[in-house]
């Protein structure tokens, strides 16, 4: 094992080598809300891109870590470990490679090498821990929207809003991430898995101390204020803490993202996804030519990328930013857009999967 010292340093390092268009505030030089952000994820997980990342707009950071940390890091009803292969599944599915290199680092710290070795290799379905196995086909079946699968829920009632926020966290992080991280900076020689799966290992490891800490539910609530539950969060009702987390990360992205867009754009983006089964996007780009017919310039440019993040981001690529950027967009827009489309399709996502399970305030499932 690492010195704390040296691990911490270690981790910062990597957690910034590949990421673009955006820059973090170092650790040493954060003060205010940043500072104290910072403070609590060194002290309940480790310093990472995805969460530093949106370190210039704190709150919208706030909110990221507020709900990650209450819905993934803290086991209540569901075990932490398996909401972090939950969320190794969704990357590979969005095709997040820095997503999933730490997700699956962090199910080795939690002791499922099995699993976390059948997730690197997309080989779910091999996993040996039987109920596992069932609820990372689930998830996967969630994702795909394949109604038949959702059905066969292997997690309980109390769970589901549990099980419901990492949905929504994990297709949030990994839409976000794709983006803002160019790939993993575990990359070994001539692409070889195996390698690579000894190398998660080895963070695994020095992770392992991080994922078996138990964490006091609620300390991260504090740093933003409270805010009604939206509607189509109803799932998260039945565990306050959770409902209290997502709805201040929910309010601060609605506040950040009127700084940004338009509320014209906006409601255009918001009412596509109202209408959008959730299906995966084809590859041809004349879904999205169809979506913006009419929009010009500035609403043309962060209508595609927003409609592309909340859709399909694993069809992201450098034109759609390059547009954006050349209408002046500055870090903190392009925080609060890829915050706000991926927040918004992973909600879309996850109300279709509520609403298919029959789910009610008091989460009730009716097959």
């Amino acid at each position: 094992m690492l010195p704390e010292t040296i691990k911490y340093s270690l981790f910062d390092y990597m957690s910034v080598k590949t990421m673009r268009y955006v820059k973090n505030i170092p650790v040493k030089k954060a003060t205010g809300l940043v500072k104290d952000v910072y403070d609590q994820v060194q002290k309940d997980f480790f310093i990472n891109g995805t969460i530093t990342s949106q370190s210039k707009v704190p709150e919208l950071m706030a909110g990221m870590w507020c709900a990650g940390r209450e819905i993934l890091l803290v086991t209540d009803k569901e075990e932490r470990t398996v909401k972090e292969a939950i969320g190794g599944t969704l990357s590979y599915l969005n095709d997040c490679p820095y997503c999933a290199d730490m997700f699956v680092s962090l199910v080795h710290g939690g002791g499922k090498k099995d699993a976390a070795s059948k997730i690197l290799f997309e080989s779910e379905d091999a996993i040996k821990d039987e109920t596992l196995r069932k609820k990372l086909v689930w998830v996967r079946d969630a994702t795909l929207v394949n109604k038949d699968g959702v059905l066969n829920l292997p997690f309980t009632q109390e769970q589901m809003p549990e099980v419901l926020g990492t949905l929504l966290m994990s297709n949030y992080i990994t839409r976000y991430s794709h983006v803002v991280m160019d790939g993993s900076p575990v990359d070994p020689p001539f692409g070889l898995q195996k390698i690579k799966d000894s190398m998660l290992k080895l963070f695994g490891r020095e992770l392992h101390v991080t994922t078996h800490q138990i964490l006091e539910p609620g300390t991260s609530l504090n740093f933003l204020p409270k805010a009604p539950l939206p509607d189509d969060i109803y799932w998260a009702a039945p565990n306050p803490r959770i409902a209290e987390a997502v709805s201040r990360w929910a309010a601060v992205i609605d506040k950040e993202i009127d700084k940004t867009v338009s509320p014209e754009i906006r409601s255009h983006v918001e009412q596509s996804l109202k209408q959008w089964d959730c299906a995966r996007m084809p590859i041809s780009r004349y879904w999205l030519e169809k979506e913006t017919v009419g929009l010009k310039g500035k609403d043309s440019a962060q209508a595609r990328l927003a409609l592309v993040m909340a859709k399909a981001s694993y069809h992201f690529d450098e034109t759609l930013m390059d547009d954006v950027l050349s209408y002046g967009a500055q870090e903190e827009d392009i925080i609060r857009i890829l915050s706000w489309a991926s927040f918004t399709g992973a909600r879309r996502l996850t109300e279709l999967t509520a609403n298919t399970l029959g789910l009610d305030n008091g989460v009730t499932v009716t097959k």
